[in-house]
Order: C-alpha cells, then sequence, then structure tokens
C-alpha cells in the first residue's frame, strides 16, 4: 500500500510555517490580540470580507465553472 508522500509534504510545510511565523511575532513582540482589536483593522478586514462574498468569489466560482465547462465533453 503506498503512501501519498506529497500530501504528508504539504503539512509538514504548512506546520513549519506556522512555527516560523509565531517565532517570528514573539521575537518583533508583537501582541495579536492587541493588533486585531484595533477599529482601524477591523474596518479594512469588514471591507474585505464584503469584497470576498459579494465580488471576487462569484468571479472565480464563474470563470471556474466556465473554464471547467470547456474540458467537459
Amino acid at each position: 500500500m503506498k503512501r501519498n508522500i506529497s500530501k504528508n509534504k504539504g503539512f509538514i510545510q504548512l506546520v513549519i510555517l506556522a512555527i516560523v511565523i509565531i517565532a517570528t511575532l514573539a521575537y518583533f513582540k508583537i501582541d495579536l490580540r492587541t493588533l486585531l482589536n484595533r477599529p482601524e483593522l477591523q474596518k479594512i478586514w469588514g471591507i474585505f470580507v464584503s469584497a470576498w462574498a459579494l465580488y471576487i468569489k462569484p468571479l472565480f466560482w464563474f470563470l471556474f465553472t466556465s473554464i471547467s465547462g470547456l474540458f467537459v465533453k
């Protein structure tokens, strides 16, 4: 029985990336709780979420279904 090594490799890379990001934040003493509670960041995040839900996601879905429809016989 063969194991899919590429899936395990991707997971390990994701874990290593998370460790590097956490170590970098700790080194520069960046507190995520205070950063995420800033009203400016919350406003920008709200705009991004709205744009994703209303414009970007439907556009990606339309393009994906249109392009994949070209290859279905």
